[in-house]
């Protein structure tokens, strides 16, 4: 199929208050303002919604997920299994990867992969919640089909922090979807980056809380968390407040690719399988009403012309709401 090549969106200046922000007072937001192209995957009864060169979630978090393409909906007989904000990438969510910031003085730019060039408007250190100016989103190609979506993104401009990206999306059997990647430093130094998918479950309508369970097939290093731990699992302890949300995180030691999998569940019933490709270095899970967000995180390192590759498959199960927990 012939690629679609988009072009750079219009950047337009605008106030919005950005969600977990940790700095105080109004601040000014720039936000690309674009209408995101929506395709579909199907086979069967599994339907597959991804938004690409999507900026939806700007509006609330600021330029800081990967805006080339958002799984926004996953459907199996009908049943949604993905909360408001679907399935978004990020680099850099601790600064890792996010090219140039440290070498950028304020009014100057540095790279955001996935989204483009970003102003840095302040002399703190990188934070992934601050509403940093976009000053150019990098164009995406996109190739589609019924069952695989390819998006292609390539920075733009002079400057030694380069890059081209590489996403798709497949289908695999009647019940899966395997989200490949691919990431080359095509610029002139080297450096490192941390990637992962922020995950935002939420099944058939069953308000997030004590129904919702992670098991991993990795033990999980005693940290502190608000969640309900065990040596391979994590619950919500009982009914969420408004407003109220759990987290846990930690550095992961030795865990192989081979155990880097991940089981949600839904009234004890799995609802989502996940199993990644690489050995990850960080394990994550936020927990609000807009959903369970398991986060596994992938690091790698990239001299100038090399390439890494990596991917993580989802199994969605078939679901039915439990009486009670609407």
């Amino acid at each position: 199929m012939r690629p679609r090549q988009f072009p750079q969106a219009p950047q337009t200046p605008m106030i919005r208050p950005v969600r977990l922000a940790l700095i105080a007072g109004a601040m000014a937001l720039a936000s690309v303002s674009a209408a995101a192209e929506v395709h579909v995957l199907a086979r069967g009864d599994l339907r597959i919604e991804i938004e690409v060169d999507s900026d939806r979630l700007a509006e609330s978090f600021g330029p800081r997920f990967d805006r080339t393409a958002v799984v926004r909906s996953v459907s199996l007989d009908g049943v949604e299994f993905l909360g408001p904000w679907g399935l978004p990438d990020e680099f850099g969510l601790y600064s890792d990867g996010v090219l140039g910031y440290e070498q950028a003085a304020v009014g100057e730019g540095f790279i955001k992969i996935g989204v483009g060039r970003l102003i840095r408007d302040t002399e703190a250190g990188y934070h992934f919640a601050h509403p940093f100016p976009v000053d150019r989103v990098f164009p995406i190609e996109v190739t589609a089909g019924d069952e695989v979506l390819t998006v292609v993104q390539q920075s733009e401009g002079e400057g030694p922090w380069q890059y081209r990206y590489v996403k798709s999306y497949r289908l695999t059997g009647s019940h899966g979807l395997e989200i490949h990647y691919k990431l080359s430093n095509t610029g002139s130094p080297a450096w490192t980056f941390e990637h992962y998918n922020h995950h935002w479950f939420r099944v058939a309508d069953v308000l997030v809380g004590p129904s919702y369970r992670v098991v991993t097939g990795f033990e999980l290093p005693i940290a502190p968390t608000s969640l309900q731990p065990g040596a391979f699992s994590l619950e919500i302890p009982g009914p969420l407040a408004p407003g109220e949300a759990h987290y846990y995180a930690s550095e992961l030691a030795e865990v192989t690719a081979h155990t880097n999998h991940f089981e949600l569940q839904v009234s004890g019933t799995a609802a989502v399988r996940y199993q990644g490709s690489f050995s990850p270095r960080r394990f994550a899970v936020y927990a609000d009403a807009d959903g369970l967000c398991p986060e596994v995180f992938f690091r790698a390192a990239l001299e100038p012309g090399e390439t890494v590759s990596w991917f993580s498959t989802y199994r969605f199960d078939r679901m039915r709401a439990q009486e009670g927990d609407h």
